[in-house]
């Protein structure tokens, strides 16, 4: 809200709250493996991994697409002009990226890419994620084991441009009946994770529907922002502190991929301290660069034992350098004309 009472979109700090979620991502594999690898610092991983999962990175990342992308949505003219934005946000930095993925295995395992490698790349180019059966045994044992949220979010385009429309004209009513659905979903599919063996977890895993609940409250709070949230920039200490105790206790331990009191109240916490914090923007975007590459570097510090073989502070700083490097070049060289393509259909 401003003081004039109007509700402004941009008076928003989504750009910082956007890297603390890619920097939770990248910091939560970097310390699994540090811990699961290597013996050093192992008090100091610890207590970093329990920062960055203190607020899940993928339920953040998940609930801002749902909130901006039903912004997206609603600025654009028509479903193809919505489309082609999406497209052109995810798909030129993922390619390149692809590219130089495959470059560096490649020159890492000094051999050509078999059949399976050649698989790989047709899947990602539409940012399918999956690991070719001949480097199952490379470095993490994934190629890039952060891409799947890519073709979950993909997923969560398409339904929201086949249902966007009829969303919009939803009551508070109906949209909690929804979020309540898609609660109920998310702990089916935790049961079924639980209690099910073989491919059906596993397809589960690559569909939006577990995930679907926070991206659909975050679009809640979009298309109610000018009632819902003023109420939550009011409710966000009170909000953080029935966070902090769900998130210290073991009250609710149930929930596909994150208990299912934290992944409710995380997304409105996110919504509520973007305008609360107010308006901070951040020209230079590096969080899809550094989703994008920190895998990349894990697997090259992982190939070569670098965990070990370095100091663990020099370890994590070599880490960090060249992910943000590879992100400030994706973006510099490849985002930044991805965003000119965008501006202009949006024009």
């Amino acid at each position: 809200m401003s003081k004039s009472g109007v509700f402004k979109f941009e008076n928003n700090c989504f750009d910082p709250i956007r890297y603390w979620a890619a920097f939770c991502v990248m910091f939560l594999h970097y310390t699994f493996y540090a811990l699961t690898l290597s013996n050093q610092a192992h008090g100091f991983m610890t207590v970093l991994r329990n920062i960055v999962g203190f607020f899940p990175g993928v339920v953040v990342l998940f609930a801002l697409s749902g909130y901006l992308v039903s912004a997206s949505l609603e600025r654009s003219e028509n479903i193809r002009q919505y489309l082609t934005k999406r497209v052109f946000r995810l798909y030129p930095e993922l390619w390149v990226c692809t590219v130089i993925n495959l470059i560096t295995v490649c020159v890492l395992t000094m051999s050509l890419p078999d059949k399976s490698v050649l698989i790989w790349l047709a899947t990602q180019v539409f940012g399918i994620a999956n690991t070719p059966d001949s480097l199952k045994d490379f470095a993490t044992g994934s190629i890039n084991g952060a891409l799947w949220t890519v073709f979950t979010e993909i997923q969560l385009y398409i339904v929201l441009c086949i249902f966007g429309k009829w969303l919009k004209k939803f009551s508070h009513a109906k949209w909690i009946a929804l979020i309540t659905a898609s609660a109920v979903i998310n702990l089916i599919c935790y049961y079924i994770d639980q209690n099910t063996v073989g491919i059906i977890p596993k397809l589960l895993e690559r569909t939006f529907i577990p995930y679907f609940l926070w991206f659909i409250i975050g679009s809640y709070c979009f298309h109610k922002k000018e009632s819902v949230v003023p109420v939550l920039k009011k409710l966000l200490i009170p909000l953080l502190i029935v966070y902090a105790v769900l998130r210290l206790g073991s009250f609710i331990t149930v929930g596909y991929y994150s208990d299912i009191g934290k992944g409710i109240l995380c997304p409105f916490i996110v919504i509520g301290a973007a305008y609360a914090l107010g308006s901070l923007r951040i020209k230079c975007d590096l969080s899809y660069g550094i989703f994008l590459y920190h895998w990349i570097v894990l697997n090259v510090l992982v190939h070569f034992d670098l965990l070990n073989n370095l100091h663990w502070a020099a370890a994590i700083l070599v880490y960090t350098a060249a992910t943000l490097g590879l992100a400030y070049l994706s973006w510099r060289f490849v985002g930044k004309a991805s965003d000119k393509i965008v501006k202009k259909l949006s024009a």
